[in-house]
C-alpha cells in the first residue's frame, strides 16, 4: 500500500511464521493496550563477552535543529522555492513555530538542502501535528512520507497541484508573499519577536 493505493495483493501460504515489512509512520499510531503483555525469554549469548565487537557511530544534530521524525511541526519546501535561497523563509517559519524544516526529493536532488531534511518514500516518513508544504506539488512519493500528518497546509501557486487534494487547508499563491507574513505573525503571537 502506497499513499492509500494498493500496489499489490499478497497471499500468504500455510507456512509459519508470516512476516510483512512496513515503513515507520505509514499508519497512525494506535492507542496503547495496557492489558496486553508478552512473554520475555532470556537467552544467553553464544559468544564470550570479549568476542562481541561493538562500534557505536552517530552524527550529532545541530544544537538548534529539531529532528524531523520527532517534530510536532514541519515546514517543508519543494521545487517551488526556486533554489537554496528560497529555503530561507521556509526555515524562518519552521523556527518561528518551533518546528523542523523538511524538503521534497526534488529540492534535495537539486542540492538545495541536505538529504537529512528529505520527507517522502526515499526520505523520512513523518507524522507531525502540523505539516506545511511550501512549493511542493504533491508527488505520490512525497505524500507517502507525510500523508498521515494530523493537519496539512499547502501553499502553492498552482491551484491544480495534487497536494491540495490531501491538504486540510490550502493557499493558492506565492509562498514568498505568505511565509514571511506568517512567520512574523507567529513570532508576535508566540512571543518570539
Amino acid at each position: 500500500m502506497l499513499v492509500g493505493n494498493v500496489l499489490a495483493k499478497i497471499v500468504f501460504g500455510p507456512a509459519r511464521p508470516q512476516i510483512a515489512s512496513l515503513r515507520r509512520r505509514v499508519f497512525p499510531l494506535p492507542e496503547a493496550d495496557t492489558g496486553r503483555a508478552g512473554d520475555i525469554t532470556p537467552i544467553a549469548p553464544v559468544l564470550a563477552e570479549d568476542e562481541i565487537a561493538t562500534k557505536v557511530e552517530g552524527i550529532e544534530a545541530a544544537a538548534n535543529e529539531v529532528s524531523l521524525t520527532d517534530a510536532k511541526i514541519i515546514v517543508s519546501g519543494g521545487r517551488g522555492v526556486g533554489g537554496p535561497d528560497g529555503f530561507a523563509p521556509v526555515k524562518t517559519l519552521a523556527e518561528a513555530l518551533g518546528g523542523a524544516m523538511g524538503a521534497s526529493r526534488a529540492a534535495v536532488d537539486a542540492g538545495w538542502v541536505p538529504y537529512a531534511h528529505q520527507v517522502g518514500q526515499t526520505g523520512k516518513t513523518v507524522q507531525p501535528d502540523l505539516y506545511v508544504a511550501c512549493g511542493i506539488s504533491g508527488a505520490i512519493q512525497h505524500l507517502a512520507g507525510m500523508k498521515t500528518s494530523k493537519l496539512i497546509v499547502a501553499i502553492n501557486k498552482d491551484a491544480e497541484a495534487p497536494i491540495f487534494k490531501y491538504a486540510h487547508y490550502g493557499i493558492v499563491g506565492d509562498l514568498f508573499q505568505y511565509l514571511p507574513a506568517l512567520a512574523e505573525e507567529f513570532k508576535k503571537r508566540l512571543g518570539k519577536s
